[in-house]
Formats: structure tokens, sequence, C-alpha cells
């Protein structure tokens, strides 16, 4: 056994490298916060991009009167998620007659 596996045995790190087995590795907590931290990122930028494709349809719509559009926008801008996904549900059916 040379002296730097000796030196490891007995002092766990000392060398200056980490390993899982030691417990220089990412705990429990740290990772769930990481997880936890990109979900909350990946759910802003997936708001975003719903509420950017929302008025950029309203924006196209040729159905809507202008009071129409002007309420849409509004709508999506002062409840962005909700008006975002009502546009989607309700808002870009075209009106027969």
């Amino acid at each position: 056994m040379n002296s730097t596996a000796a030196l490891s045995i007995a002092l766990p790190g000392a060398t200056g490298r980490t390993d899982v087995l030691d417990g220089g590795a990412i705990d429990g907590a740290a990772l769930g916060a990481l997880i936890g931290l990109a979900l909350i990122v990946l759910a802003a930028l997936g708001a975003i991009v719903l509420i950017v494709a929302a008025l950029v349809q309203v924006a196209q719509a040729v159905h809507l009167s202008e009071q129409s559009r002007t309420r849409w926008v509004l709508t999506v801008v002062f409840a962005p998620v909700f008006g975002a996904l009502a546009w989607f549900a309700v808002g870009n059916r075209l009106q027969v007659g």
C-alpha cells in the first residue's frame, strides 16, 4: 500500500479529491433544491412562451374587432397564464355568421 492510499484511508478527503463514497458528493437536500429550481425555471419559460404565443395570435386574428382584440390583449397582459389559456380555449375559435 502506498502512502497516498494509506492517507486517504486514514483521512478521507485529505488528498484533495472528493468521492461519492467519502461524502464529497451533493447531498439529497441540495439535489432537491437544484431540481426544484430547474423546474421553476422551466415553468417560467413555458409560461412566457404561452403568453407570447397568445399575444401573437391575438394580434393576427382577423375575426376579431378592434374592441375585442383590445380586451383579449388586456386579458392576456393582466392575467397572463389564465388569459393565455382562455384565449387558446375560447378566443381563437372562428365566429361563423
